[in-house]
């Protein structure tokens, strides 16, 4: 069953600023280029949806509790 908000089920969501996102961009990046999934026994379909996730990012309105803003 999904609403307004997609699924029922829980996650996770962090804020980030556009330097923090551009840093966390390249670090999954690189990991996928490295095969770092593959060397740490990580399923990989998991880590393609994460890397989709994190390509998929929108801008948004920051909290007061970010940090480096």
């Amino acid at each position: 069953m999904s609403g307004i908000y997609g699924t029922n089920k829980k996650g996770l969501n962090i804020e980030v600023t556009s330097g923090q996102y551009e840093f966390l961009y390249d670090l999954v990046m690189m990991a996928y280029e490295l095969d770092i999934p593959q060397q740490k026994g990580w399923d990989m379909q998991t880590f393609d949806n994460l890397v989709d996730n994190v390509c998929n990012a929108k801008q948004t309105y920051l909290s007061n509790n970010v940090r480096g803003v």
